[in-house]
């Protein structure tokens, strides 16, 4: 979507544990669950493919029984509107990749991290978190297409291109990203994802040289390998 569109930036949000159904989506998509009260999906509609311990030994008889579980369940869902909406549902037989037609000429593919994108394009486009993922141009032109709205990227540069971390005010509620940009002392932010409560061991989940937040220890450590190399 994001090359695909031409955008300046993309941002994807998503819920915290237990707090997805004041979801509007949620609440239509409850509705798709709904139709499978009832439903049996046979695992072996074509055959047994899985031997007594669960693994597979066939893999063309597990493709079979795979499609005819996704063919009876968009037959399914195809039946009813969400919200006055149609729903068009299709199966897909096989895995494809959305960048498999995106280059990177500026980074190395053959980088520490086994991805059709490689780490250093990730490192230097975008903010990962524990529930969100921002995605913005870089001022590369042989990387990036020049960006579209001056006035978003002059108060996306206060915070080196990106939305700020959350901002919990003395009421326990939360900033609007936008006005902690334009009104908050940016050297008063806080951390990404410090506000998660599960988050005990915060320190370990930065850069021990640059104090960079990621919300994985395996991603500090492809961090660290690429940008501080010893």
């Amino acid at each position: 979507m994001f090359y695909e569109f031409n955008l300046d930036y993309l941002t994807v949000r998503t819920h915290t544990p237990y707090h997805s159904a004041y979801n509007p989506v949620e609440h239509g998509m409850a509705t798709l669950s709904q139709k499978l009260a009832g439903i049996v999906l046979p695992i072996d509609k074509y055959g047994i493919h899985l031997n007594s311990q669960g693994e597979v030994i066939n893999q063309e008889l597990a493709k079979k029984n795979f499609q005819y579980a996704g063919e009876t369940l968009y037959n399914l869902w195809n039946w009813d509107p969400i919200f006055g909406n149609s729903v068009i549902t299709h199966y897909i037989d096989q895995h494809t990749s959305s960048f498999n037609n995106v280059t990177f000429p500026e980074y190395d593919t053959n980088n520490i991290v086994k991805s059709t994108i490689p780490w250093k394009w990730l490192e230097n486009h975008t903010k990962m978190c524990q529930y969100s993922l921002d995605i913005k141009k870089c001022d590369n032109i042989s990387c990036c297409m020049p960006k579209c709205c001056k006035d978003a990227t002059n108060l996306l540069a206060l915070n080196n291109g990106f939305l700020p971390p959350l901002v919990k005010e003395n009421d326990k509620h939360y900033l609007n990203l936008i006005y902690t940009l334009e009104f908050y002392d940016i050297n008063k932010l806080p951390g990404y994802d410090m506000h998660c409560p599960f988050l005990t061991n915060y320190k370990k989940l930065c850069c021990s040289i640059c104090d960079t937040y990621f919300p994985t220890s395996s991603m500090v450590t492809l961090h660290v390998k690429s940008q501080h190399p010893r």
